[in-house]
């Protein structure tokens, strides 16, 4: 435990020290943190404040130990015919999410050693790197079971646990998952989608009845595939430094968040490969300014999309940065009142509809209408790793894995979703200045 702890120490010494570099490199410009640097000291509070939790908690540990050790505590023998006193059992736990990323470092780590001619098993690995029997287990999930084993399906149990912790985290993150009100539907199906509603007339004695049919269409519901790859370097893999469990699982949830937002929020159309965005084929209203009235028109034009097409606004969201939504809350009129009071806070709202902030909405405002989108996904995610083969990013940068001595992580969900009608979602254009 003092070992760890020491590990734990030495961790938050190296956050501390990113973070002073991040902050002094704003205040010799004599300015507030612009949007790169302010993200990454987001992210540098968020694994400083879980690492003093686990110093405190592992100080606590050792403390208790030592304390137990001093008093030369021994368990009381019950007499005769008395029940022994029930054993109290201290279960170390994990933050959220790191038993997944446990779990994947213990399949690399063995991986690689097998690459060096010395093979060790996933779950011996997972032993060798200290971690805790949940996930050994979810290691050596694939163990045949049988009726008469009353633990015979435990590991699918932790399976379940540590891998549903990083679904919910991935969900927590992402805009999409944010939205609710979608209606769930399966994989390869075909959904009818009215196009037009229905309307009653009223009639005359002996009068026709008119025809009152709603007009259909057809939605076909594909099968998509997410896959988020990051790139580590073998050494960082092979450490037993709980840092490093915190750096692969928040890697592995913003790979898959960014991709899952901004597939969603795009203009693509659909193809096998990729669904279409909720924003394609809608014509973008080209923003007329920053400035309160500007937004008030704009906004007023957005949300005339959706009811000059007969539709309802009531559960509809609006999306944006959360640099947009900090400028609109802070504009004031005249008397110093904020034109747009709904957007202080934490809980922001727009003419009376929830807003949703991300920087991964980037330079739009998107009305999105959650009840004319359909969602098909199932609930578990796959981990898959190489260290042959050769990737290409977003801005063409080749990367040999096996030539740079590195290794990749892919996590695959799959995920996909259509709109019951065009009018599901509308957006401001703000990228022309």
């Amino acid at each position: 435990m003092k070992e760890y702890l020491a590990k734990l120490l030495k961790a938050l010494s190296e956050k501390n020290q990113a973070m002073q570099t991040a902050l002094s490199e704003s205040a010799a410009e004599g300015a507030t943190p612009d949007e790169a640097t302010e993200a990454e000291i987001q992210a540098l509070e968020k694994d400083i404040s879980a690492l003093e939790v686990n110093i405190e908690r592992t100080k606590k540990q050792i403390k208790a130990v030592e304390e137990a050790e001093k008093k030369g505590f021994q368990e009381p023998t019950p007499t005769p015919g008395q029940e022994p006193e029930p054993k109290i059992e201290i279960v170390k736990t994990l933050d959220k999410g790191i038993g997944f990323a446990q779990y994947a470092r213990a399949k690399l780590a063995s991986a690689l050693a097998a690459k060096n001619g010395n093979f060790i098993a996933p779950v011996d690995m997972a032993k060798q790197m200290g971690f805790g029997d949940e996930v050994q287990d979810l290691v050596q999930k694939a163990t045949v079971g049988t009726t008469t084993d009353a633990a015979f399906a435990a590991a699918l149990v932790q399976e379940n646990r540590l891998v549903g912790e990083f679904v919910d985290l991935l969900k927590a993150a992402t805009v999409f998952d944010k939205l609710t009100g979608m209606r769930s539907v399966p994989f390869n199906s075909t959904i009818p989608a009215k196009t037009k509603r229905g309307k009653a007339s009223w009639v005359g004695q002996g009068a026709k009845k008119p025809l009152t049919n709603p007009e259909f269409g057809d939605v076909k519901i594909k099968e998509h595939k997410l896959a988020a790859i990051t790139v580590y370097t073998q050494e960082l893999m092979r450490r037993s430094d709980p840092a490093v469990d915190i750096l692969v699982r928040d890697d592995l949830i913003e790979a898959s968040q960014i991709l899952i937002d901004e597939t969603f929020l795009g203009v693509q159309v659909e193809t096998d490969v990729i669904p279409a965005g909720v924003l394609s084929g809608v014509t973008a209203i080209t923003a007329s300014g920053a400035t309160a009235a500007a937004y008030d028109a704009d906004l007023q034009q957005l949300e005339d999309n959706f009811l000059e097409a007969n539709l309802s606004l009531d559960g509809s969201y609006y999306l944006m940065s959360e640099t947009r939504a900090a400028r609109m809350g802070r504009i004031r009129d005249a008397l110093g009142n904020y034109y747009f009071p709904g957007m202080q806070g934490v809980n922001k709202e727009l003419n009376g509809r929830p807003v949703i902030t991300s920087q991964t909405v980037g330079d739009k405002i998107a009305l999105i209408k959650t009840s004319e989108l359909l969602l098909a996904q199932d609930g578990g995610v796959d981990v898959s790793y190489s260290d042959q083969a050769t990737l290409e990013d977003a801005d063409g940068t080749i990367i040999n894995l096996w030539q740079e001595n590195k290794f990749a992580v892919r996590v695959e969900k799959f995920i996909t979703w259509a709109k019951r009608r065009p009018i599901a979602a509308a957006w401001i254009d703000y990228s022309t200045p």
